[in-house]
């Protein structure tokens, strides 16, 4: 096993004992890097899910491009050497990692002309606003959340021991075609295909199964506390895609968190937005009782209160993040993130009463029916801000995305765009205590093509485009 293996299994915790004998070998791949990836609670779910199965043995493996092969993280063995090459994607640049991975293991051509092994599938949240642009190249996509659909597959997977030819190939995709949850190229209705969902959350718990410091949370046990999103802004995937607003029982997150202390004092909260959990308060009581150190993915500023701000700092979390989306109260009510400066000012002054001193700032530019007014209106709330507490400006683009509202908009012309963010950027030079970051332009426009991308276009831009 080579150094870059065992330096990061040298700092897991809790890592799975792998199965000797399992009749199936699956390498769940997160193209892109290892600290990505771990701290995508998704993957630990998806690794789980996996190895529950009696039949199958799952180990990760993560894309290094620096590395010219690839292996298994937990054994060290090379993509070939699997029965299953399982992609989870969180993001759609990942895609040209996805495609690197196969070209790597000569694996780049149609699925049709492909032999028998390894079966290619993938799953994650960007097939559930587009199943098409991996066609070409996967046997099997999953659509929609995974905890019902990798059992199914499991279950059938086993009734079919010998996939020796593509005769009991295309009989074993087949089974697959038309239920929810699942696209199989060449045998679904791409215009047919449904998403899963999982109505009763509380019978699939998610944490993190492995610990490790070398992730963007380190050293914590994530627990996902609820999925979707009651609000619906016109810009966002998640109503549209993660189903309604679900929140776990604050049993089971007890539970679970219990079982995460006795593993780290660490514990972080994971939801679209984490102050919309109904009993965040008792939730958050609990962990306090408990002398756990605090973290969140997310909070809104329409729902997050004291009780959980001053949680936060006791726990010594520094930082906290909000997404005003827009600088001007007009353009974020538009949005239907109906909040104003003033609250976010009020609820940032609350905070940093408590001992948080510094706040992320999440703004978009592009915007539909955005005016120069709505550009400065950013400079004017970000100044206010740093006024309070240190703050971490992020600039992100307008990307339109599938089954939003907002779908069917245009995204805004690139001159207009390097316009606006050269002037964000020498405006936001000049606050005292503020840092700032603006988003790659070229990579939000192929972003934005790959959402609404057909099969066929990722062969096209290869062709068109040295890779």
């Amino acid at each position: 096993m080579s150094r870059y293996h065992s330096d990061y299994l040298a700092n897991e915790i809790n890592t799975l004992v792998l199965k000797k004998n399992a009749r199936f070998k699956i390498a769940l791949i997160y193209p892109n890097s290892y600290a990505i990836g771990m701290s995508n609670l998704g993957v630990h779910s998806v690794y789980d899910l996996f190895n529950q199965s009696l039949d199958v043995v799952c180990e990760r493996v993560f894309f290094d491009p620096k590395k010219k092969q690839l292996f298994s993280l937990e054994t060290g063995q090379a993509l070939k050497a699997f029965d299953i090459l399982a992609f989870s994607i969180s993001y759609e640049l990942d895609y040209f990692n996805f495609i690197k991975i196969l070209k790597q293991i000569d694996l780049l051509i149609d699925s049709t002309q492909r032999t028998v092994r390894p079966l290619i599938i993938s799953g994650g949240i960007v097939h559930s606003f587009n199943h098409l642009p991996l066609a070409n190249y996967c046997d099997l996509i999953f659509v929609g959340e995974a905890e019902q659909s990798i059992p199914l597959f499991i279950k059938t997977l086993a009734e079919f021991p010998n996939i020796n030819s593509l005769r009991k190939k295309n009989d074993f995709l087949q089974i697959f075609s038309n239920l929810d949850g699942f696209f199989v190229p060449g045998f679904s209705d791409p215009q047919s295909v449904k998403p899963c969902f999982v109505q009763d959350l509380n019978s699939f718990p998610v944490s993190s199964k492995i610990i490790t410091k070398d992730t963007e949370f380190s050293n914590t046990f994530l627990v996902e506390i609820s999925r979707g999103c009651p609000w619906n802004c016109k810009f966002c995937v998640t109503a549209g895609i993660c189903g309604a607003f679900r929140p776990r029982s604050i049993k089971l997150l007890k539970q679970q968190i219990e079982q995460g202390l006795s593993l780290t004092n660490k514990i972080g909260l994971v939801g679209a937005a984490v102050s919309d959990y109904p009993q965040i308060d008792e939730l958050v009581a609990f962990l306090r009782e408990k002398a756990a150190k605090i973290s969140v993915s997310s909070l809104r500023v329409e729902t997050v209160k004291s009780i959980l701000l001053k949680a936060l700092a006791e726990s010594g979390q520094n930082t906290i993040t909000f997404a005003p989306e827009a600088g001007s109260d007009r353009l974020r009510y538009f949005l239907n993130k109906k909040i104003s400066n003033k609250q976010i000012i009020q609820i940032i002054s609350t905070a940093n009463n408590f001992g948080i001193r510094k706040v992320k700032l999440y703004f978009m530019i592009g915007l539909p029916t955005e005016a120069e007014e709505d550009i400065l209106a950013i400079i004017q709330l970000v100044e206010a801000v740093s006024k309070i507490v240190f703050v971490k400006a992020s600039i992100g683009i307008f990307v339109p995305k599938p089954k939003t509202p907002f779908a069917d908009q245009p995204m805004a012309d690139k001159n207009i765009l390097l316009k606006k963010i050269k002037f964000l950027k020498s405006k936001l030079a000049l606050l005292k205590d503020v840092d700032f970051n603006t988003a790659n332009i070229k990579e939000a426009k192929i972003s934005h093509l790959l959402s609404f991308a057909d099969e066929n276009f990722l062969k096209d831009y290869l062709t068109k485009n040295q890779f």
